[in-house]
């Protein structure tokens, strides 16, 4: 009988490709190892973790390397990618570290970018499967994922800090249904546990100081949440239907030059698109078939204004707590605004579906020719839709609110994850290592892989492009409000279903939510308080 053990991956850290390789150690029933290939085993497992130990520990020049992207377009100017801080001694003697993630591959979130089970060739998911191997070996530490469907996501953790047992290490979940366990006091303050360096540029600072409670931080998220970067919300455009236009919106070849200049606003994008519209099939009726200006979901896509408005809803009282603080005027224009795009612009393409799979409906629309301007997630660049895209596309943050917002900024939709330590994991520094020693690997080799080599350099065909990438993924902004919605009431969903009603009632409506949320504030205080 024959045993297969588990394949060995190659990263070609000297080229700055990444090259992935298997050597399969086969044993007898009797244990012996055939050797000329536990020979050449070894041999190759001192390579890998030469190469590994001087890439994790910052030794050298091994933390430069070139942008991966496409050969023809790749910069010459060497990245320099910081290095963590954990000691090159840690070693937890094989401890297992037990990670409960979302069972929701199809996703492309949870267990699909937090672990993988196999190599496969693709450049992400092998970047996941060699971190995993790259920590457990670095740290000496076992990493096991424990699956949960969402419906039993919370029913897993109440259970677990019900009966205080250290059944899970490590917990990473969407974002709006994990964080209101950050007033319940069951999970560990990563300001105070040793290993976490919530400086560095793998954690988000932003996200840190909107999700603090009292001074402490209970979950966190930074490149070891990819979903964090797929999820933010931009404007694809059709570079053929532009210059097709061009000759009536001169500005549509000068898209990328009027977002670097600062100068792209929401009244450029709605006077560029909302009158760009064509019956194709002569019904007199505006469907699917029909060319379109903008294309735009009655749905999450109003989210977005949220972040790339600079629309506040929370701040801070002196003494930390929240309070409610909105900017009502400008909140009520930006609603208006959309509102008459949605429901009153003959160039706006809207999908019947309002749930998420309306995003796949535009898509499809996009990529069929017949839609300038397309409201989508980033993910959309990964689909097969977009890729299989006869016409040349390319990528422009959200609009600014006006000329005098100071920058761009992007929202994130709040299904990506963040990551938390039960307060019933006895060892939560071994566990603050291992999220460290993740998120600063995600930070040097897959988050760049996915950016440079899977979005930028495989699905994107231009390299102005690829740095309004990078200018939409720097200027990801959120509020408090965002991240506790479930715990306190989201004021922007209550919007989007008002603005897609086509309800202008906002002042009434407003009222009513302000009550609601600040009664919320003080009970929550109180309840927090106690515990």
């Amino acid at each position: 009988m024959l045993t297969i053990f588990r394949p060995i991956c190659i990263i070609n850290v000297i080229s700055g490709n990444i090259s992935i390789f298997t050597v399969d150690v086969i044993s007898d029933s009797g244990g012996s190892i055939l050797i000329k290939r536990i020979t050449t085993l070894f041999l190759v497992v001192c390579i890998i973790f030469s190469f590994v130990a001087c890439s994790g520990n910052g030794s050298g020049n091994d933390n430069k390397r070139e942008t991966m992207a496409n050969p023809s377009v790749t910069s010459k100017d060497d990245i320099v990618y910081e290095e963590d801080d954990l000691p090159d001694s840690l070693d937890f003697g094989g401890e297992s570290i037990i990670i409960l993630v979302l069972d929701e591959k199809d996703d492309g979130i949870s267990d699909g970018e937090i672990l993988a089970d196999e190599l496969t060739s693709d450049i992400i998911n092998d970047s996941i499967y060699n971190r995993e191997l790259f920590v457990e070996t670095r740290l000496g530490v076992e990493i096991v994922p424990a699956k949960v469907e969402q419906s039993n996501y919370n029913i897993e953790l109440d259970k677990m800090f019900n009966a205080d047992d250290n059944l899970y290490q490590i917990c990473a979940a969407k974002t709006v249904s994990f964080a209101p366990y950050s007033f319940d006091k069951v999970l560990t303050d990563l300001y105070a546990v040793e290993y976490i360096d919530l400086e560095k540029p793998w954690w988000s600072q932003y996200f840190a100081e909107k999700a603090e409670v009292e001074d402490c931080l209970y979950l966190s998220t930074g490149s070891l949440a990819l979903s964090l970067t797929r999820f933010l919300f931009v404007v694809f455009y059709n570079k053929q239907m532009a210059e097709d236009y061009s000759l009536t919106y001169p500005e549509l070849t000068e898209l990328y030059s009027i977002v670097e200049n600062g100068d792209w606003t929401y009244d450029l994008f709605y006077s560029l698109g909302s009158e760009i519209y064509s019956n194709v099939n002569g019904d007199n009726e505006r469907d699917v078939e029909d060319v379109y200006g903008i294309g735009f979901l009655n749905g999450i896509d109003i989210d977005a204004i949220w972040s790339s408005f600079d629309l506040n809803i929370y701040s801070r009282t002196e003494d930390g707590w929240f309070e409610f603080d909105v900017n009502t005027d400008k909140v009520f224009s930006a609603l208006e605004r959309i509102r008459v795009l949605i429901h009153e612009t003959d160039g706006c393409f809207v999908p019947e579906l309002q749930s998420d799979g309306g995003l796949d409906d535009l898509s499809e629309k996009f990529a069929s020719g017949s839609l300038l301007f397309m409201v989508n997630k980033i993910h959309a660049a990964e689909s097969p839709t977009l890729r299989n895209m006869q016409d040349e596309y390319g990528i422009i943050p959200f609009p600014k609110y006006d000329s005098h917002q100071k920058d761009y900024y992007s929202y994130a939709h709040d299904q990506y994850l963040s990551f938390a330590i039960p307060v019933t994991n006895p060892n939560p520094d071994i566990a603050a290592a291992v999220l460290e020693a993740m998120a600063s690997y995600s930070y040097r080799e897959t988050h760049p892989a996915y950016l440079d080599i899977a979005l930028k350099g495989k699905y994107m065909s231009d390299i102005q492009s690829r740095r309004m990438i990078d200018r939409i993924v720097a200027g990801f902004k959120l509020d408090s409000s965002w991240i506790f919605a479930a715990k306190f009431g989201n004021i922007g969903e209550e919007y989007r279903y008002s603005v897609g009603a086509n309800s202008s009632s906002y002042s009434q409506q407003y009222a009513k939510i302000k009550k609601q949320i600040e009664a919320r504030f003080k009970v929550a205080r109180i309840e927090f308080n106690k515990k």
